[in-house]
């Protein structure tokens, strides 16, 4: 069962067709009295041991795995002068040689290799007759048929290793000999050549000419190892080196004056999301487009140092720190240009964040300030106003507007209350709690659906515990209710909905209003930043502070004109 398995699969029946084609090819063709062999012992021996020396000592060629084996050069050699007999028996006894000093490779791949070459000697000799070649010393008049038998040595050897390789990993037959015939062509026409020098020397001193032939492949072995060794040396180092460039937070693109070739390492591939060709293409571009300082500054030679640009990537915005320098190789000439560029998006949004807390405790400290001073003449105007109101007759109230002015002053008085919160919203009295309980406790609400005055409020949350001062998160939500109801303009849907994210609690406030203004949607946090007529504009100001005080954040999820989304993300108890 085990060979019958063997033989029905097709690489192992091919294998052990080569190897019975080979040995037969090997039996028929030689005289075991070796009466046939017209080639003296010493020499004999000499072109064995020259075999052996040149399957040893291949000739390296990049890339890693690539070499140069010249053996071929002395079986083609050896068939012009010799003849078939000679060949084979120098193929048997430098396989047999061979296959006792390198153990590493398995015995079957010896064999197959030695019925591989026998085929191709029988090919290349018959082809060498039948095209009017004739053994013995090398002879001009013969080129063709020399070319010939090396071309049947080439065309076997192709087939051979083509149908090795496909059978093997199941792939197609013709590829696989495309590329083995476009990689091993300039091989075989090296290994010509120096068969028709070998030719030459074994026709006028062949001792000699061998020893000097397999001396001079050896070193040329030992030269190509040493260039290969350095090769490689120099690919780590450069590969050691693009590593480095790859490792780097930092895009770099190098451009090559010469070529005008452009180079990038990953992190200027990720954020531009482009290939070196398409920012050759990108820099050719006339006219309008995107980003453009951006590719103005890459395409000119102008040397800059941490120019701050905006870049669009699809709908993401990114601030850049864009440096460009010169080039220069070891002699210091100019060769080029490194154009390199830092994203500092984060650091950006964290100085605005800055700026955003200087300007907030600037004006809290007018606002403390004014407020505290106002309050004073207000609360002895008020309390004037408000005996006014008690001693005056009904038509006179009206006549000097009392009540209005108390109005106003409720008013005034409202704002200095937010401007004071504002600057010191008060640390938060932290205590479990559940967010759709402080909801519950909002006017107007009902538990799921409620109606008042037109407004329409739902409510769908996940029961989670969460670690909030509920004084202020009512405060927070009454505020961001209050604001949907007036942008709906008292009638509308205010939907409040939550999910987890991570680690983190997530309560969207959904209106359907008219959105926010595009002017004012990047402002709406600031201070006296409103669109209302009566409005103060620190609503949103105080809602972001509270929220911030319990390491949570809000923002505008989106906004379009069938209404507005904020979302308030906060952390969850870590035992949660």
């Amino acid at each position: 069962m085990k060979i019958f398995s063997l033989l029905t699969n097709r690489f192992n029946l091919f294998v052990l067709l080569t190897i019975l084609l080979g040995y037969s090819v090997f039996a028929l063709q030689i005289d075991y009295t070796m009466k046939q062999v017209t080639v003296n012992f010493p020499l004999f021996l000499l072109l064995i041991c020259a075999l052996v020396l040149l399957i040893h000592y291949t000739i390296l060629l990049p890339l890693k795995g690539n070499s140069l084996c010249l053996d071929s050069s002395i079986y083609l050699a050896t068939i012009f002068v010799f003849g078939i007999e000679t060949t084979l028996i120098l193929l048997f006894f430098s396989s047999f040689i061979y296959a006792i000093f390198d153990r590493k490779i398995a015995l079957w791949k010896h064999i197959f290799n030695f019925s591989m070459y026998g085929i191709m000697i029988s090919g290349a000799h018959y082809v060498f007759l039948l095209s009017g070649g004739n053994i013995g010393v090398f002879n001009l008049e013969s080129l063709v048929p020399y070319i010939m038998a090396l071309v049947s040595y080439y065309t076997i050897n192709l087939l051979l290793i083509g149908c090795f390789f496909s059978l093997n990993l199941s792939e197609k037959l013709l590829p696989i000999i495309k590329e083995i015939g476009r990689e091993s062509i300039l091989n075989y026409l090296i290994s010509l050549v120096l068969a028709f020098i070998l030719a030459i020397l074994l026709g006028e001193h062949p001792v000699f000419g061998v020893i000097i032939y397999t001396f001079v492949i050896v070193l040329l072995s030992v030269a190509f190892k040493k260039h290969f060794n350095l090769y490689e040396e120099m690919s780590q180092d450069r590969i050691y080196r693009q590593q480095i460039l790859d490792s780097l937070p930092v895009g770099i693109i190098t451009v090559d004056n010469e070529a005008s070739n452009y180079s990038l390492n990953t992190a200027a591939m990720s954020l531009l999301n482009m290939e070196s060709n398409d920012i050759k293409e990108r820099i050719h571009v006339f006219g309008e487009r995107s980003n453009q300082q951006f590719w103005d500054i890459l395409k000119s030679k102008e040397i800059c140092q941490n120019v701050k640009i905006r870049y669009q990537k699809e709908e993401t915005c990114h601030h850049l720190l864009v440096s460009q320098s010169e080039l220069l190789d070891q002699e210091k000439a100019l060769i080029g240009r490194i154009f390199y560029f830092i994203d500092i998006t984060d650091t950006y949004e964290l100085e605005k964040r800055m700026h955003h807390s200087e300007k907030l405790a600037v004006l809290g400290e007018l606002a403390a300030g004014a407020a505290h001073e106002i309050r004073n003449p207000l609360t002895v105007i008020h309390g004037f106003l408000s005996l006014m109101k008690q001693s005056f007759t009904e038509s006179d109230k009206n006549k000097y507007q009392i009540p209005l002015l108390l109005k106003e002053f409720d008013r005034i008085n409202s704002i200095i209350e937010e401007m004071l919160l504002m600057v010191k919203p008060g640390a938060p009295i932290i205590q479990k709690v559940f967010l759709e309980d402080i909801i519950a406790e909002i006017p107007f609400n009902n538990e799921h659906a409620s109606v008042h005055k037109g407004i329409i409020l739902k409510v769908e949350l996940e029961r989670v515990p969460l670690m909030l001062d509920p004084k202020q998160m009512k405060q927070v939500l009454y505020n961001l209710i209050r604001n949907s109801s007036e942008a709906m303009n008292g009638k509308g849907t205010i939907s409040i909905f939550s999910k987890q994210y991570k680690n983190n609690y997530q309560i969207f406030i959904k209106d359907t209003g008219s959105g926010i203004h595009p002017e004012i949607k990047s402002t709406i946090f600031n201070p006296f930043s409103t669109s209302k007529e009566t409005g103060t504009g620190l609503g949103l100001t105080i809602v972001q502070r509270i929220i911030e005080n319990h390491d949570g954040k809000i923002e505008v999820f989106e906004s379009t004109d069938a209404g507005t989304t904020f979302v308030i993300t906060l952390p969850l108890p870590k035992n949660n």
